[in-house]
């Protein structure tokens, strides 16, 4: 496996536990204690945790990234774009990121394949489809919050800067189209990152090949 290969796939997969126990520390001990001084503490101390089970019981399974199951990898695309959309207070755009990871997984399982194969293809249009699917979900969420808002059309008049107040029917058409657009653009952009994983090298070593 090549340095990159397995810093990406320890980053990805790394990050998991210690994000996860920071976030069950914060709003775990928010919800059984209320806003006390001690929810930093507890989540530092489910960040350290993390970082230790990744130290030790996980430590085997950080570089498996591109063996794991699909729906494992299903499991992590959903987890970091939760996190990336609320990280960004409903902006989906930033959760592009999800589906360049997720071309990039998955056409690191067919590196050394010296033609596009048929399971190549599938695998790159399955990852496309999941990456485009989610955003999907989220933009549909970013709509609804967004368009149900009372003051929403004055908001985007002041946001943006126009001579006039829109009215509700342009705001959801723009919305639908900047929707579709970014959803089309994720699937798009997965499938062209999964194509260029699978032709940047190999990603098992020569022992492996044999």
């Amino acid at each position: 496996m090549r340095a990159v290969d397995k810093g990406v796939s320890m980053i990805v997969l790394g990050g998991i536990a210690p994000i996860a126990l920071m976030l069950l520390g914060w709003w775990g001990t928010l919800w059984l204690l209320g806003d006390t001084p001690w929810i930093p503490w507890m989540a530092g101390t489910g960040f350290l945790a993390g970082l230790a089970l990744d130290a030790t019981l996980l430590r085997s399974r950080l570089g498996s990234l591109y063996t794991i199951s699909w729906l494992a990898l299903v499991c992590v695309a959903v987890f970091y774009s939760v996190l990336i959309y609320g990280f960004f207070m409903a902006f989906p755009v930033p959760n592009l990121i999800v589906g360049l990871l997720g071309g990039f997984a998955v056409g690191r399982r067919h590196a050394g394949d010296r033609i596009r194969t048929l399971s190549a293809q599938r695998d790159a249009r399955t990852a496309a489809i999941v990456s485009a699917g989610i955003l999907f979900v989220l933009c549909c969420v970013t709509a609804w919050l967004a368009l149900t808002e009372p003051t929403i059309t004055s908001q985007v008049q002041h946001m943006v800067g126009l001579p006039f107040e829109p009215t509700i029917v342009l705001l959801r058409v723009v919305t639908l189209i900047g929707g579709l657009s970014l959803v089309a653009a994720e699937y798009f952009a997965t499938l062209a990152t999964a194509e260029w994983a699978r032709r940047a090298g190999s990603v098992r070593t020569t022992e492996d090949r044999r």
